[in-house]
C-alpha cells in the first residue's frame, strides 16, 4: 500500500508522453499511483516503451506503485531485475 494519505499521491497516464515529461521536469516528483490495465502504449509502441517511461520516472526521483500489471509486462520487470525499484500492488 502507498504510504501516506491518498492525496500526496500523483497519478500519471503513460499514453501521454507529456504527462510523463512533466512530472520528470517538477523539481520533486510525488510518489506515483499508475494504473497499467488498458495501457494503449503497451499495445501500440511495446513494452519496453512502458519500462522506458516508467525509468524515466524513477530516474526523477519517483516511488512509483503499478496496479493491473499484465503478464508480458511483469515478466519484462522480473527478468530486467527491475521489481524491486516498482512497488506491484495486486488488486483486492
Amino acid at each position: 500500500m502507498p504510504p501516506g494519505p491518498i492525496a500526496r499521491i500523483a497519478t500519471v497516464d503513460l499514453d501521454k508522453a507529456a504527462a510523463v515529461q512533466r512530472m520528470c521536469a517538477l523539481p520533486q516528483c510525488p510518489p506515483l499511483y499508475i494504473d497499467c490495465a488498458n495501457l494503449t502504449c503497451q499495445r501500440t509502441l511495446g513494452v519496453s516503451h512502458v519500462v522506458s517511461q516508467l525509468l524515466m520516472l524513477r530516474r526523477a526521483g519517483a516511488r512509483i506503485w503499478l496496479r493491473n500489471v499484465n503478464a508480458p509486462l511483469r515478466r519484462c520487470l522480473r527478468l530486467l531485475q527491475l521489481e524491486a525499484i516498482f512497488h506491484l500492488t495486486v488488486p483486492a
